[in-house]
């Protein structure tokens, strides 16, 4: 590595530091003055609102790490280009993709590290945070459910409900319809309730209608209700967020809704994200060493500015493709993804662009 390069990290990294640390104070007290009326209304105590913000430290650290980059990159440019630092080195031969090599290698193992940083780390404690806050404002979650349509059995039986009530364990208004693995239908069952009885559903008025062949139908008022095994916790309101999983655990979830027929588009775009999220820091060099060399004056609130700006636009951007692929306008992959192709390729032009 060159003395210019080495000089270039000196800069960078006490700069990104203080950039981190400023980011992650605004973040942990957004985060706590957002729900500090409930805090107050529930007398949470002083230790454990520090223990609250203790646990959402490494999610901090994850939003803050490409905001601050960023701020470095731009801020240490910027001042190297108003002291004339940079048109000397420019003067030299050095050309500015040689210069900034070492500071996109370093973003780019950076993004590698924070993506087992959040699936090692950041995962368990905000699976802690949410459910210690969860605790302390919402201590009796409601967990039924309407509407159900609920596949079991690798689809060989088909749950349909208009209600499941939690509490009691069951079932309102249920239809059953019991397939072959071809999906020919060979028996419907009905029942006004099913109530569950330690490891199967028990039915309360059933009928039993089988298909023997053809358009004959044969009708029952009996059957074996230890056919209908599926847990209570299938049929529950889904509160699983993406968030409180790691990688493995989240494919897991995402193939048992795709087996039981429940939505999943959303679930699949935050697991895509979970890959593409990390590297926006290093996409963010990019940005931040093309424009740098452009603040000349008032550098510092420059950079600020412009690293909240390009955060902003970014995070809108990745909303918006999020929920087109929440609606399925789009493919989960393509929601998880466009904003970083579509900011990446933005970077490459503004770097073409750069002053050298």
């Amino acid at each position: 590595m060159k003395m210019l390069q080495r000089y270039l990290l000196r800069l960078f990294f006490p700069v990104f530091i203080v950039a981190l640390l400023f980011f992650i104070l605004l973040l942990e007290l957004g985060d706590l003055f957002t729900n500090l009326a409930q805090y107050l209304q529930n007398q949470v105590g002083f230790l454990t609102l520090l223990r609250v913000m203790y646990l959402y430290l490494p999610k901090c650290v994850s939003f803050a790490t490409p905001l601050a980059v960023l701020f470095a990159g731009s801020y240490t440019m910027g001042n190297m280009y108003a002291k004339n630092e940079l048109t000397s080195i420019f003067a030299s031969g050095m050309p500015l993709a040689v210069l900034v090599t070492p500071l996109v290698i370093s973003g780019f193992l950076l993004s590698i590290g924070m993506f087992y940083f959040e699936d090692h780390i950041l995962i368990h404690f905000q699976r802690q945070k949410i459910a210690l806050v969860n605790a302390l404002l919402e201590p009796q979650q409601d967990l039924n459910s309407s509407d159900l349509v609920i596949l079991s059995e690798s689809g060989t039986i088909v749950y349909f409900a208009d209600y499941y009530d939690d509490s009691q364990k069951e079932l309102n208004n249920v239809l059953i319809v019991m397939r072959t693995e071809e999906g020919e239908i060979i028996r419907v069952v009905k029942a006004a309730t099913a109530r569950w009885r330690n490891d199967y559903w028990e039915l309360t008025d059933k009928a039993v209608y089988t298909f023997v062949g053809g358009a004959e139908v044969l009708y029952e008022d009996s059957i074996d209700d230890r056919l209908f095994t599926e847990p209570p916790e299938t049929f529950q309101r889904n509160i699983t967020s993406i968030d409180e999983m790691t990688t493995a655990q989240a494919k897991v979830f995402i193939d048992n809704l795709k087996k039981i027929g429940a939505p999943y588009h959303e679930y699949l775009s935050q697991y895509y994200r979970r890959f593409s999220f990390p590297f926006t820091i290093f996409i963010v060099l990019f940005f931040s060493v093309s424009v740098g060399g452009r603040f000349k004056k008032n550098i510092l609130l420059m950079s600020l500015l412009f690293s909240l700006s390009l955060a902003t636009l970014y995070y809108v951007t990745e909303m918006m493709t999020m929920l087109f692929a929440k609606w399925e306008y789009i493919s989960p992959l393509a929601g998880a993804s466009l904003p970083f192709f579509i900011f990446t390729l933005l970077s490459i032009g503004m770097l073409k662009i750069a002053r050298t």
